[in-house]
Parts: structure tokens; C-alpha cells; sequence
């Protein structure tokens, strides 16, 4: 009997496991870009994006993934940290509706939904249809999984040994949160542990007030998957995973001391057990949100003060969540992140410091730009993994052909940054000298820089905003730029002929410093050419 107990149960929690995940997996692949669209479009109003978080939940089946998501906002400065915590708590409501269907008892037709997407799973030409057909695949294997827990649980009543230790864990509440929060965390899924606390409860096993204890364990355990997962992320996504924690843990501290007025308050909104466990555990995340939704700045602050911002940072992967290689929509827009943050550095800290006139000159200046080349190689590499990983079986064409050409973008930015050290060292060459360019040459070489960084800040535009329109722009301006290069070599050739001796002086390093630029313009076209799928 213990050992039919043991297999059913555990049998139904991994089936229950398996469902979400494919649950999950379906939604997020046929409606990730949506999802993110929709962020995107509330990062300004803080109701709104509650609003927002618990409607892309509901449709992705995954807070960790709204994380994600949120976190890219944060880093790209679209969105503050306050704002995101507001759909963070909007997140812990929408990911109470895998319960609420529970409650409702589908199990007998359980089966029917895992045939009922097998068919647009195995069959259907258009890749969302089959990604929707898994995702019904998902949805009955949790009802399926639910009831074999319920079957599982039945005969415990019967263990005399079993019914004394579940006494003594309900007649210590805080206990029992503990248990709940150890086992939540451990198999990464709140809607598993508030299942089974459904179950228990519908069979008599748990009551009512215990039941509840594990739902709110349940709600502080689901934060460990987020804070385990921000270890090897970037600040920002390791302040939105402390943020979520502690929403939670004051939650649970706010209810704990009032369980008994909880568990009143859930008997009041339905005769049935199961629905009363669930519908508790939708308004802990509702009364949550009330609660802490005005306090979102000062837990954003909080976060802040104990994580601030750091140097090591830098070398760090702001974006890359492998938590998302499963789902390729999202896993490309972290990488295109990536990219365009490699591309802020160029632009904002190597590119101004490259140019500088040696009377205004930083000292280590060689120093600097190596140590910023070195933070773009290394994002360089760590986009090159992160694409590599994505499984080309999984990915539709558009998928593959965006693979390649983020892979071609990020060797381009690479290749940008090695440019740039570059002509820093022919910079050191004048300045050892103690020879600087002629008013001339110098006004021609900033000249021609200046329309360069033009075409590169548009190159990486195209690539923001995926436009083929720009990015022709670049491609059709490469002319002009050849043609300025040789009107510049020919202007130095004419001032050496009429012997000026700083053009004789600076000559080389006058006609490197123009082939660099011309070489930097090339890597922008290139860049182009990838948003354009010429590759």
C-alpha cells in the first residue's frame, strides 16, 4: 500500500511538473514577442503595470520569464526598478490561475486535452499552432498529475504513523511554512505545492488552516528559483529578484501572526475546500499587491543600498538568461541587448576618448581603451556561447537567419573595438613625437570621424529597431565615405608637395589614422548588411 502511495504521488507530482513546464514552454514560444510588446508599452504607469504583469503571466505561464523580461527593460533604462516591482507583484497574481483551474475539477477530461494538442502538436505546418498544441499537451498533464495525487492521497487517512506526523506539523503553523517553503523551493514550482496542499485538504488529511500555511510557504519558496538563477546575472536582476523576495516575506509576515482571520476570510468564498485553498491563495498576491504596491520606490531604494553598483560589473552578462534558450523569440531579443550595450560603450566611452587632441589628452589613455576592448571582447564571447547554445532543430528559418546575423553584428563589434585601440596607438605615435597634425589634416580626419560615428550610431539604430529602411541608409552612404577617403589622401598628398613639415612629419600615422576610419565605416556597412540578411 506505502509503496503504491509513494508511486502514485510522486508519479502525479512529476507528471504535474512536466505539464507546467510544457505549459509554460508552448505559451512562451508562441507568444513571447507579444508579451514583451505589451511591457514594453506600460513602463511608464505603475497600475498599468500590474495590469500588465499578471495579463503576460497568465498568457506565459512564468513569473521567472516576466522577470526576464523585466530585467532587460531595467538595464536598458525603459523601464525604473519601482515600475518593474509593480508588475512584479501584478506577476504573483497571474501565476495563481494554474490553482484556480485545479479547483475546478477537469480531471475527467484530462486526457482528452492531451490528445486534443497531440493533434496540432505532431501535425500542424505553422510552428505557433504546434507550440499551442504543446501547450495543451501541458494543461493535461497538470489535471491528470492533480488527480493521481488526489488517488495518492486518499488511503494516508488510514496510516495512523502518517496522520500523527501531519497533527503535530498542523498544530505548529510556522513549522509547517517552513516545510512548505523547503519543498517549494526545491522542486521550483508554487502551483505544485499549493496542488498538493488542495489535495490534502479535499481529502481530509490537512485542514483548512494548515492547507494555508503551505500556501503561503509556497509563495516564499518560488522566490529561491529567481534568486538562485540571478547569481550569475547582472545587478539589476539580482535587485528585482531580492525586490520579489521581499514582497513575499513581508507578506508572509503580515498574514502568519493573523491565520486564523486568513483562513475565516477564505471560508467565506466558497463551500468547496479545494476552491477555498486556492482562492486564498489568490488573494494572499491581491492583498499583497494592495499593500505593498505604494512602497515599490522605497523596496526599489532598499535594493539598491544593499546591492549597489559595482565595477565587476562590467564584465558581466547584463542580458543573457539561459533560463530562456528554450524559447528562441526571447533568447535572440537578450542577445540583440547584449549587442546593443557593446555598442553603447563604443559609442559613448571609446569613441570620445579616441578623437581627443593631444593638448587635451588623459593620461593612461592607452591603458583605458584596452580595459574597455577587453569588456567588449568578453561580452563579445559571452553573446557568441549564449547564441551557439540555441538549438538550430528548435528554430525557424527567420529564427536561424537572425541567429547568423546577431553572430556577424557581434564579431563586427569585436572587430570595432580592435579598431579603435588601433588608432589610439597611432595617436601615441604623434603624441611621442611631440608633433601634432596640421590645423588641416587635423579638421579632415575629425571630419570624416564625425560622419564615421554617424553611420554607426545608425548601423546599431537599424539593429535597435530591426529596420531594413536604416539600415540601407548605411549601406547606400558607404560611397560617400570611400569617396571622402580619397579626397583626404589626396589633400595630405598636396600639402607634402608643398613641403609642409607637419604633413611630412605626420604622414604615416595620417594615412593610418584614415585607413581606420575607413575600416571602421566598413564594419558599420557590415553591420547593416546583417539587419538587411545580406550575410
Amino acid at each position: 500500500m506505502i509503496f503504491n502511495v509513494i508511486t502514485e504521488l510522486l508519479g502525479g507530482l512529476a507528471l504535474f511538473l512536466y505539464g507546467m513546464h510544457l505549459i509554460s514552454s508552448g505559451l512562451q514560444k508562441a507568444a513571447a514577442r507579444q508579451a514583451q510588446q505589451l511591457l514594453g508599452a506600460v513602463t511608464k504607469n505603475r497600475v498599468f503595470g500590474v495590469l500588465a504583469g499578471l495579463v503576460v503571466t497568465i498568457f506565459l505561464q512564468s513569473s521567472a520569464v516576466t522577470t526576464v523580461l523585466l530585467v532587460g527593460f531595467v538595464s536598458a533604462g525603459l523601464m525604473s526598478l519601482s515600475q518593474a516591482l509593480g508588475v512584479i507583484l501584478g506577476a504573483a497574481i497571474g501565476s495563481t490561475l494554474t490553482a484556480q483551474l485545479i479547483a475546478f475539477r477537469l480531471s475527467d477530461y484530462a486526457l482528452w486535452a492531451v490528445v486534443g494538442g497531440l493533434i496540432p502538436y505532431l501535425f500542424a505546418k505553422r510552428l505557433r499552432w504546434r507550440h499551442l498544441g504543446e501547450a495543451l499537451i501541458g494543461f493535461g498533464l497538470i489535471f491528470y498529475g492533480a488527480a493521481l495525487m488526489g488517488t495518492a492521497v486518499a488511503p494516508l487517512n488510514n496510516l495512523p504513523g502518517f496522520a500523527a506526523v501531519l497533527s503535530r506539523l498542523a498544530a505548529s503553523p510556522w513549522l509547517m511554512l517552513l516545510v512548505a517553503t523547503l519543498f517549494t523551493a526545491v522542486v521550483q514550482a508554487s502551483a505544485a505545492t499549493v496542488v498538493l496542499a488542495m489535495t490534502l485538504a479535499a481529502q481530509g488529511v490537512l485542514g483548512l488552516e494548515a492547507a494555508l500555511a503551505i500556501v503561503l510557504g509556497a509563495n516564499l519558496g518560488t522566490t529561491a528559483t529567481a534568486l538562485i538563477s540571478s547569481i550569475a546575472l547582472s545587478r539589476e536582476a539580482k535587485r528585482v529578484a531580492l525586490a520579489h523576495f521581499f514582497f513575499k516575506l513581508g507578506g508572509v509576515l503580515l498574514f502568519m501572526p493573523f491565520l486564523g482571520l486568513y483562513t475565516q476570510l477564505a471560508l467565506l468564498t466558497s463551500d468547496d475546500i479545494s476552491r477555498q485553498v486556492a482562492n486564498a491563495h489568490t488573494l494572499f498576491n491581491v492583498i499583497n499587491m494592495i499593500v505593498f504596491i505604494s512602497f515599490t520606490h522605497l523596496v526599489g531604494q532598499l535594493t539598491v543600498r544593499i546591492l549597489p553598483d559595482a565595477p565587476e560589473e562590467e564584465k558581466v552578462a547584463k542580458y543573457l538568461d539561459e533560463s530562456v534558450l528554450d524559447v528562441p523569440e526571447l533568447a535572440l531579443s537578450q542577445a540583440t541587448q547584449e549587442l546593443l550595450r557593446i555598442a553603447d560603450i563604443i559609442r559613448e566611452e571609446m569613441f570620445p576618448r579616441v578623437m581627443q587632441p593631444l593638448a587635451r589628452r588623459e593620461v593612461d589613455l592607452m591603458q583605458k581603451l584596452r580595459r574597455l576592448d577587453g569588456i567588449v571582447d568578453y561580452i563579445y564571447h559571452a553573446v557568441a556561447r549564449y547564441l551557439s547554445k540555441l538549438s538550430r532543430g528548435s528554430l525557424t528559418e527567420e529564427q536561424q537567419l537572425a541567429q547568423t546575423s546577431l553572430l556577424y553584428i557581434a564579431n563586427d563589434l569585436e572587430h570595432i573595438g580592435d579598431v579603435v585601440v588601433e588608432m589610439a596607438r597611432h595617436w601615441g605615435k604623434i603624441e611621442k613625437s611631440g608633433i601634432d597634425f596640421s590645423p588641416e589634416g587635423q579638421a579632415e580626419i575629425e571630419e570624416m570621424f564625425s560622419r564615421v560615428k554617424d553611420n554607426f550610431a545608425l548601423a546599431m539604430e537599424a539593429v535597435a529597431n530591426n529596420d531594413e529602411t536604416l539600415a540601407a541608409q548605411v549601406v547606400r552612404g558607404h560611397p560617400e565615405i570611400l569617396r571622402m577617403e580619397k579626397n583626404l589622401r589626396y589633400s595630405h598628398f598636396q600639402r607634402l608637395q608643398a613641403e609642409d613639415r607637419l604633413a611630412l612629419e605626420t604622414t604615416a600615422a595620417h594615412t593610418d589614422l584614415i585607413n581606420q576610419l575607413l575600416r571602421l565605416n566598413s564594419h558599420s556597412v557590415s553591420i547593416a548588411q546583417a539587419v538587411m540578411g545580406i550575410i
